[in-house]
């Protein structure tokens, strides 16, 4: 099975939630643009946002993060953890899942 999956963790002050999360956004948007294939962002038990991100593959991520377009900065935030997975069996249901968030 190919493509690559990172999880990223950040802890950030509740005043600056929804500023991280509109970067966020704005960052999903154009790595979009430059191979990735999307992420999804929540809140865990501990109140830290974690997000997951699929790309094709590493080099893929790598190479647009290398090529960084002119984003605003980020709000005040603490990156805990940037880890990559390797798929081993993909059971997502893409289509159900954006019909519960039309």
């Amino acid at each position: 099975m190919s493509g690559a999956v990172f999880i990223y963790r950040w802890r950030v002050a509740a005043e600056h939630e929804a500023a991280f999360l509109d970067r966020w956004r704005e960052a999903t948007r154009d790595l979009g643009t430059r191979g990735g294939l999307g992420s999804l962002i929540g809140k865990n038990a501990e109140g830290d946002l974690v997000a997951i991100a699929l790309w094709p593959d590493a080099q893929s991520r790598e190479a647009a993060f290398a090529t960084g377009g002119k984003a605003e900065p980020w709000p005040p935030s603490e990156r805990l953890v940037t880890e990559q997975l390797d798929p081993l069996c993909d059971m997502w249901n893409l289509e159900a899942w954006k019909d519960l968030h039309r």
